[in-house]
């Protein structure tokens, strides 16, 4: 072989042995240190369909984010005249209270249900929290165990996106699986719940994807 042909075949093959590296290192999955902000006036719709103890509907759920307070306290609010709306911590986006259509509170977090930062695959934990019945004034515990199954594309009607699928078991056997896009500003990009027979409100089951996302104009 004459010596510039072995040259461009070490060159070849050396840029071959790079692109299989830079390929094995682009495929570690990231790491999520927060949920990315969600400005005032952004609305997503969403097509819920649920049954059994989650309601039974079959339809497109609308909801426009505003900035507000909870006992003094910033906090965002996803509103919707479908369902009422729900109260989250604007930094970490946990779930601090739900209301009714009416802004009435039927229930409260303590602390907050939401992940814990950074997300990352294959990471676990558990969280406890107290859960307060606003109706009846009635409060109890609830346990929550947590796992980053996995991230990657995944494709609804408003696009693809990059996202952390994220399974949420709570003591009653609740399983809930959201796929999240932190980047995006989008703690629910897909959903899909399930309640057992044995639990406390009967069973039921909840799918849900997103159909649009719709930031304010500047």
């Amino acid at each position: 072989m004459k010596q510039g042909k072995i040259t461009r075949a070490i060159v070849l093959s050396a840029l071959a042995a790079s692109a299989v590296l830079g390929a094995g290192c682009s495929s570690n999955p990231p790491v999520a240190t927060s949920m990315a902000t969600t400005p005032a006036g952004t609305q997503m719709a969403f097509h819920r369909k649920s049954s059994g103890s989650l309601g039974n509907f079959d339809g497109q759920v609308a909801w426009t984010f505003s900035h507000g307070t909870w006992q003094g306290q910033p906090a965002l609010v996803m509103g919707s005249a479908e369902v009422g709306a729900t109260v989250f911590n604007p930094t970490t986006h946990a779930m601090i209270a739900t209301l009714d259509r009416a802004g009435k509170p039927l229930m409260s977090f303590d602390p907050p249900v939401g992940y814990q930062w950074p997300l990352e695959v294959g990471k676990t934990w558990t969280s406890t929290h107290t859960v307060t019945m606003h109706a009846s004034g009635k409060k109890m515990p609830m346990n929550v165990d947590w796992k980053v199954e996995s991230y990657g594309d995944v494709t609804v009607p408003a696009g693809t996106f990059k996202a952390y699928k994220v399974v949420s078991t709570t003591a009653e056997g609740e399983v809930d699986a959201r796929w999240v896009s932190p980047r995006d500003g989008l703690a629910t990009v897909k959903r899909n719940t399930v309640r057992p027979a044995t639990h406390p409100q009967g069973p039921g089951v909840l799918d849900g994807e997103l159909l649009s996302h719709t930031l304010p104009a500047k």
